[in-house]
């Protein structure tokens, strides 16, 4: 017989990921200042390694005391900063960044969505081992999308911008806010569904 699609369950299901990001979604200072650390001293390293404009230029992810109200210089609140230096020249300008919404907020969705659905356990650690590495992973690819595009002059007036494209990636990927958000669910979606599929090849 088919099966009948269980509304009490997934509706404890949607329950239970809403409580999940609201809890832990939360932005405790503490919590954001203990990611921010954590993440600069791990994932954030691999920004160091990136050289740009031509190898010149270089960046350096730090994690710096979390803001509420976005300062003069930069366009978000921040619990980071990037210091950004450039080969025979002495300046050493900083753009923060908020690490809340790029990294902390996209694992707690994934991880959240993932949490709460059917699969067997072996399959949740599967789907969240790779959900985490590809959000980690896309996370570190923006924030270099981003430092590519201060240097090629996006923090200037509009005619110092020399690519183009890279402005056009910058505006239509990381400048949306809802991008972060809903990336990590269709990632999850993607994973849940190909565990679906292979603890139904094999079942236990």
């Amino acid at each position: 017989m088919p099966q009948t699609f269980d509304y009490r369950r997934a509706a404890t299901r949607v329950a239970a990921f809403l409580l999940l990001l609201g809890v832990a979604g939360w932005p405790w200072t503490p919590v954001r200042r203990a990611f921010a650390a954590a993440y600069c001293a791990t994932v954030g390293v691999g920004l160091s390694s990136i050289s740009f404009k031509g190898g010149g230029g270089h960046a350096r992810l730090s994690p710096a005391p979390p803001t509420t109200v976005r300062r003069a210089s930069d366009n978000v609140t921040s619990d980071a900063v990037i210091a950004l230096s450039l080969d025979g020249s002495p300046g050493r300008p900083q753009l923060g960044v908020n690490l809340r919404r790029d990294a902390y907020l996209p694992l707690l969705i994934l991880i959240s969505a993932v949490v709460v659905t059917p699969l067997r356990p072996r399959g949740k650690l599967i789907c969240l081992l790779a959900g985490v590495a590809i959000v980690l992973a896309a996370s570190l690819a923006a924030l270099a999308l981003l430092v590519a595009w201060v240097f090629a002059g996006g923090l200037g007036p509009q005619a110092a911008m020399t690519n183009r494209a890279l402005d056009v990636a910058v505006r239509m990927l990381l400048e949306p806010p809802g991008n972060r958000f809903i990336a990590p669910l269709v990632l999850a979606a993607g994973l849940v569904l190909w565990r679906q599929r292979r603890e139904h090849q094999s079942p236990a």
